[in-house]
């Protein structure tokens, strides 16, 4: 069976990279397992847009992409974390108190798609959260992070915060321009 991040890979006809990213450093940094579907999808491909809209985080993406660094996902939650305890935003209403969200892609409309990550959870069924750009509305999706993503190129999956009329379904996949090799 075709997995969907094998899905992915031929139908956005992916350009492999010469090497792998260096996955143990990354969660070394992050202080957390990428889930392994992930890390096949960038090793394949890379970082960028899919349907010119939403933007992968990639480790180490070069001049100009810091806000694509999946590294600093971890930094992101400790500023995301300082915002709950402010009460300048609300976190999601069933989050656990021993979970994190780690920034794994975003759109230029402000929209942040996160995983929920709790050191019960294996990498491979961390939740996905999706919080507006004010951190008012959070949405849910217990799906491994390719098979969101498919749903989305497919029109499968739907959300109230992703806006399809964004969406550029001629450009499945758009790789960053300025994207160093690992």
């Amino acid at each position: 069976m075709t997995t969907s991040a094998q899905q992915l890979i031929e139908t956005a006809r992916l350009a492999p990279l010469a090497g792998p990213f260096d996955w143990e450093q990354v969660e070394h940094r992050l202080g957390a397992p990428v889930p392994q579907d992930y890390r096949e999808l960038l090793d394949a491909g890379g970082g960028g847009l899919w349907l010119d809209y939403l933007r992968l985080y990639v480790p180490a993406p070069g001049p100009g992409l810091k806000h694509v660094d999946l590294e600093r996902s971890g930094l992101e939650f400790a500023q995301l974390q300082d915002l709950f305890e402010d009460e300048v935003v609300g976190p999601p209403a069933d989050l656990d108190p021993d979970s994190r969200l780690l920034p794994w892609a975003s759109t230029g409309t402000g929209v942040t798609l996160y995983w929920q990550v709790s050191s019960e959870a294996a990498a491979d069924s961390y939740p996905i959260r999706i919080s507006d750009r004010h951190g008012d509305v959070w949405e849910r999706y217990d799906l491994l992070t390719t098979d969101f993503l498919l749903g989305i190129v497919q029109g499968e999956v739907h959300s109230e915060l992703l806006n399809e009329s964004w969406m550029e379904r001629d450009v499945l996949f758009k790789p960053y321009a300025d994207e160093s090799a690992p």
